[in-house]
């Protein structure tokens, strides 16, 4: 005897193909707007296949209703993304306001870096520095700013 698909098994390969479709359809439109909106193809990309990736099936069948705006409703979920960017680059501007040792708050990633960690992590990865960059200006090798950055991806990948 076979075992049964449920719904849910038997509706993701449409589920992928519909999010492929959508992928091939609208992200050049919204890789745009999200390198408009960040000035960093890089952080951009990352941000695309985020959107695409936290895509659930609900998601999918809402945005793919006839009548609705596909790319307006997945430049919504962009702007949502966003908010939390300008947020935590805004905070990071900030740093020389905050208490001594706080860089960034409120976020759940970089509240567990040390100061050190957050000044460099919020520069390579939400301003867009250079290792070089940050080496001059923090005062440290090249070497060392590698290896603060390579604590600060392990302390994320850790809390994930």
């Amino acid at each position: 005897m076979k075992p049964k698909l449920t719904s849910t098994d038997a509706s993701l390969p449409a589920t992928m193909q519909t999010k492929q479709s959508l992928y091939n359809s609208y992200a050049n439109m919204l890789l745009g707007y999200l390198f408009e909106a960040l000035k960093n193809k890089t952080v951009a990309e990352q941000y695309l296949v985020d959107i695409f990736n936290e895509l659930q099936f609900s998601d999918i069948q809402a945005i793919s209703k006839p009548g609705v705006n596909t790319f307006c409703q997945l430049q919504m979920m962009a702007r949502k993304k966003l908010t939390s960017f300008s947020t935590i680059a805004d905070e990071c501007a900030d740093a020389d306001d905050k208490p001594k040792g706080v860089v960034v708050s409120g976020n759940k990633f970089i509240d567990l870096m040390s100061a050190e960690q957050q000044i460099v992590f919020c520069g390579v990865h939400y301003h867009g520095k250079t290792t070089t960059w940050l080496a001059t200006e923090l005062i440290k090798s090249e070497e060392e700013i590698k290896r603060i950055l390579k604590e600060s991806f392990i302390i994320i990948r850790k809390s994930t």
